[in-house]
């Protein structure tokens, strides 16, 4: 089976996947680079606002529950339990990916 199937060449976050020694740039917290291939998920610095975010593999909008419970898992093992995800896109909106922010406490 090819991993690749959904992914689409010339999508910033798709490029990850695809070449990531040749795209990315910022410090990656999971998996390790020579991993990504064949990752579901990656959680890295993001390029344009420096805060860790997590991006999933396939070029679409939507993440299964079980996908959804991963990513979360992995950021709260990777910054701890005082976090959240905002999935709300500011220039790619046609790929699923969240900043991991820290709470608010109120």
């Amino acid at each position: 089976m090819d991993i690749n199937h959904n992914l689409v060449n010339g999508c910033p976050l798709c490029e990850i996947f695809i070449n990531p020694e040749k795209y990315i740039k910022t410090k990656v917290y999971y998996p390790e680079i020579d991993k990504i291939n064949t990752s579901e998920f990656v959680i890295l610095d993001c390029k344009t606002c420096k805060v860790p975010m997590a991006v999933v593999r396939d070029h679409t909008t939507n993440v299964s529950k079980e996908l959804w419970g991963k990513v979360l898992y992995e950021c709260k093992n990777q910054f701890g339990y005082n976090i959240q995800l905002r999935c709300k896109p500011r220039k790619i909106f046609d790929h699923f990916h969240c900043h991991v922010i820290e709470k608010k406490r109120y």
